[in-house]
């Protein structure tokens, strides 16, 4: 066996290599294997990996015991010690004496402090950097963003969070969470303290992510008492809008609900169902004859809602946005139609095409003319129905006039038959049972494009009930 200074000394070595490399040499010297686990993110090191199930399992054994170096869960043989927010689990082979074993959890844990005091100074330097890039992004400085931190990629989606007695201990949480010690997943999530709250922007090339930002970010806002809204993904570009999304989104956020998305549809979203690659080619084909200004003009007039909005996160004036987008509707058709804005809503967040794609796609004819029509008939039909289940009949007919009136209530109301203040309070009732904000283009497109395939002859507002001559809404159910 190998004497104190020759393990010290490679223990030494091998964390000035890495903190893997550190973990690795910990188990070698004990003949067994060691973790380091951290609360949030689980085994950030284990050597061997198949051993990161059961140092995680004895770190979360030894919780009430973690003040207490040397006392582990998983017998005399497994030890766990505390250090730098972590827990280091070492289990020593059948002949290593309780003297090693102690001379080497108690060497690699000061190493790790040791690499963890090294880690904050150059955390320190990251975080500022990742508010300064997250503010340029905000101002539409991309091509600067690109400069600072060597490549972009096209997409983004912003998570706005706050709440917690102390703002900079949760944005620290979430900065542990999401960039853990070692597992830097460099420019692709950017963390920042802004205003008092927490602003993440996930970057990614498709137009949808991979969950993992989402799923690190709510385990954190259930830990930390957090409240948060999360935006669609959006060209970078838009990022501005999306960030105004996301707090929009946090406002409907509370106990048992603390992280919102802007859509409010979640996995019931119809770009749920719909194969990103025929979803790809399709919005490719559509948006084809716009120019890069007029689709970023239309991109933000659909998030805001406004062109004097648009016209400001764009840089330009409010004349220029109406030209932009008046050259937009002459291209496209015309953008006064509620199938023209649904079409335009899923074109808009569809993933790029490929080379390969968008080349097949020149003489496959025409386009579909809905969303739903790139699924088959039967999971188009099933996705609609779960959608608009909440409703009863009287409620969807409602809902489909006034998403054809563009969300107009005054012209809605005249074709129902009801006063303008009660077709309001129905709306606002359909919002409820739907969990949707209607105020969205994402959730209007969504929802028309479902009640136009449930559709049938007598979804119109002559086969309301009426009373004395006026329409009336059933009794609310308790």
């Amino acid at each position: 066996m190998d004497n104190d200074g020759l393990v010290a000394r490679r223990l030494i070595e091998a964390a000035a290599r890495s903190g893997a490399s550190l973990i690795a040499e910990a188990a070698a010297a004990v003949s067994g294997w060691a973790v380091l686990v951290d609360p949030a993110k689980g085994a950030v090191y284990s050597s061997p990996e198949r051993a990161a199930a059961a140092g995680t399992s004895a770190a979360a054994g030894a919780v009430s015991a973690a003040a207490r170096p040397g006392n582990g869960d998983g017998g005399s043989d497994t030890t766990v010690r505390q250090v730098v927010g972590a827990a280091l689990v070492v289990h020593a082979g059948p002949d290593v004496s309780a003297r090693r074993v102690e001379l080497v959890t108690r060497t690699t844990a000061g190493l790790l402090e040791v690499r963890a005091r090294r880690a904050e100074e150059l955390t320190s330097a990251e975080m500022r950097l990742h508010a300064v890039v997250t503010r340029l992004l905000l101002r539409g400085e991309t091509g600067l963003v690109a400069e600072v931190i060597g490549g972009l990629t096209s997409h983004a989606t912003v998570y706005r969070l706050s709440g917690g007695a102390d703002p900079h201990a949760a944005y620290q949480a979430v900065w542990r969470a999401l960039l853990p010690t070692g597992a830097r997943q460099g420019a692709a999530t950017l963390i920042t303290l802004l205003d008092g709250e927490v602003v993440v922007v996930a970057l990614h090339d498709a137009a949808r992510d991979d969950g993992r930002v989402l799923r690190l970010i709510a385990r954190s806002a259930e830990r930390h008492g957090l409240l948060g809204g999360v935006a669609d993904p959006a060209p970078l570009d838009m990022l501005a809008a999306a960030f105004t999304e996301a707090g929009q989104a946090r406002a409907g956020a509370a106990v048992g609900r603390r992280l919102v998305p802007a859509a409010g549809l979640g996995d019931r979203a119809l770009l749920r169902i719909i194969p990103p690659d025929r979803l790809a080619v399709w919005a490719s084909s559509l948006l084809g004859p716009l120019t890069p200004p007029e689709r970023q003009a239309l991109e933000g007039w659909l998030r805001t809602g406004s062109v004097g909005a648009t016209a400001q996160m764009l840089g330009i004036s409010r004349g220029t946005a109406r030209s932009r987008l008046r050259a937009a509707g002459e291209r496209l058709g015309g953008l006064d139609t509620p199938l023209a804005l649904a079409q335009l809503s899923f074109a808009l967040r569809a993933p790029a095409a490929g080379p390969t794609e968008s080349a097949g796609s020149a003489g496959a004819g025409p386009p579909a003319a809905l969303p739903t029509e790139l699924v088959d008939a039967a999971s188009a039909r099933r996705w609609a129905t779960e959608l608009t289940e909440p409703l009863d009949t009287p409620q969807r007919i409602a809902l489909r006039v006034w998403l054809s009136h563009l969300g107009s209530v005054a012209p809605a109301a005249g074709e129902l038959g009801l006063h303008r203040t009660t077709l309001r309070r129905w709306l606002e009732r359909i919002g409820r049972l739907l969990d949707v904000d209607l105020s969205s283009a994402t959730v209007r497109a969504d929802l028309y494009l479902a009640l136009e395939t449930l559709a049938g002859p007598d979804d119109s507002p002559g086969a309301l009930p009426r009373r004395g001559g006026r329409t009336y809404q059933r009794p609310e159910t308790p």
